[in-house]
């Protein structure tokens, strides 16, 4: 990414990526913080997205966004598939549950509504969910992602960020 500039507006091109991790350093909801630690690395060479980890999805608008910026959220999803299934919603295909078990206050699904209604991320939205282990709680060990699983992240994030 470019170096900000002196005046404090950023040199951007016209559209930038996000990509945040949801979740917290706890349990089965880590896996959005791991995959977004996974991601930052495998896509450091690149200028056109910025890879962050969020605790909550309203931390997003901490975040220098524009109307024509694109956005990638990472989260872990529960009762969707076995664990690390991998799944890509658009904000109207979030599963009714995706509202229901959020720990984040203002839930996914509201935060979305909010953008919308801002006008913001203009140049798309997808969500990435990731199936949590059976049974993990705030104080299992933390869950991992695979190697096969971390392939077929890392391909989808290629395949949305070079789709726009």
């Amino acid at each position: 990414m470019a170096a900000p500039r002196p005046d404090g507006i950023d040199d951007r091109t016209a559209s930038h990526a996000y990509l945040f991790g949801l979740g917290s350093p706890h349990g089965g909801d880590r896996l959005g913080w791991l995959a977004a630690d996974s991601l930052r690395d495998a896509l450091a060479d690149r200028d056109d997205v910025s890879v962050d980890c969020l605790a909550q999805p309203v931390d997003l608008f901490l975040h220098a966004v524009t109307a024509d910026d694109r956005l990638l959220l990472v989260d872990a999803m529960r009762d969707q598939g076995s664990p690390g299934t991998l799944r890509v919603f658009a904000p109207g295909e979030l599963p009714e549950t995706a509202a229901s078990l959020s720990s984040h206050g203002l839930d996914l699904a509201g935060t979305l509504a909010l953008v919308e209604a801002l006008g913001l991320f203009r140049g798309g939205i997808r969500i990435i969910g990731i199936e949590m282990p059976a049974g993990a709680a705030p104080d299992a060990p933390p869950p991992r992602l695979d190697a096969a699983q971390a392939r077929r992240l890392h391909e989808a994030v290629i395949g949305w960020l070079d789709a726009g």
